[in-house]
């Protein structure tokens, strides 16, 4: 139980801060170029919310031991998800970027 809470409290602490920079239109040097770092940005909000609810709302109502292992195994793959997508949106840009595609 406390596994589940110290990644949802870790994934809180890494990811909202930097998905809420995106909303605003900031970002990290290795991602700036002209893209639409918003929309990326609300996307990684819209995932971190579905996140903490998969891995909320069970723990809430009081499901059983299996079906907690289930949405933490399920958070943390939305979680891998958005840094996979995040890793090919920024490789896709520089590529595009390079032969001047953008």
């Amino acid at each position: 139980m406390y596994v589940n809470w110290g990644f949802l409290t870790g994934s809180t602490m890494l990811w909202l801060p930097f998905a809420v920079a995106q909303c605003r239109g900031r970002t990290l040097p290795w991602l700036r170029h002209r893209g639409p770092v918003r929309l990326l940005g609300a996307a990684g909000l819209t995932l971190y919310g579905v996140v903490v609810v998969v891995s909320t709302v069970p723990r809430l109502a009081g499901a059983a031991p299996g079906t907690l292992a289930c949405v933490s195994y399920a958070a943390m793959a939305l979680t891998g998800l958005y840094g996979v997508l995040l890793v090919i949106y920024a490789v896709k840009a520089s590529a595009a970027s390079r032969t001047g595609c953008a």
